[in-house]
């Protein structure tokens, strides 16, 4: 493969492909590797030290791949990835509770609530939900067992 690019350019890529392999295979395991994805990385990954990225990506030889070198890792673009899990994470939670405190107040006062009626509700509750995120954190969230009779 021939890839025609600065030496910056290759390192935008290669965060790119790095960003995207956490995302498709960062957690799963070596047999459950999505492979053409993992494929790619390898050719990507093979061509750094053509770019003088030798201290960035490594081939290891236990595990016979191109990896990401711990100098790599601490070179920033695990901020972006951070960011974006924490992004995801408050907004999955915000979403979810919300939508599971309108379908169990739906529930209790009437099957019947429409669809839009449902939405409207969960908007309310998110915003409830986000402005006390914003002000505690996760401080006042706790895990309520309900009895069941």
């Amino acid at each position: 493969m021939n890839i025609a690019c600065t030496k910056e350019e290759f390192k935008q890529l290669l965060d790119l492909v790095y960003a995207g392999s956490v995302m498709i295979n960062g957690m799963r395991s070596k047999e459950e590797r999505v492979l053409p994805y993992f494929d790619m990385e390898q050719k990507i990954f093979a061509m750094a030290e053509g770019f003088q990225y030798e201290h960035l990506i490594a081939y290891n030889e236990e595990y016979k791949e191109y990896m990401p070198t711990e100098t790599y890792e601490e070179d920033g673009i695990n901020e972006y990835i951070d960011a974006y899990d924490t992004k995801v994470f408050w907004e999955e939670l915000v979403m979810r509770l919300a939508r599971r405190d309108a379908l169990n107040y739906a529930g209790d006062v009437d099957q019947n609530v429409s669809k839009q009626k449902l939405n409207e509700m969960q908007m309310q509750l998110e915003e409830k939900y986000e402005e006390e995120f914003e002000e505690n954190g996760l401080m006042n969230l706790k895990v309520v067992k309900i009895s069941e009779e």
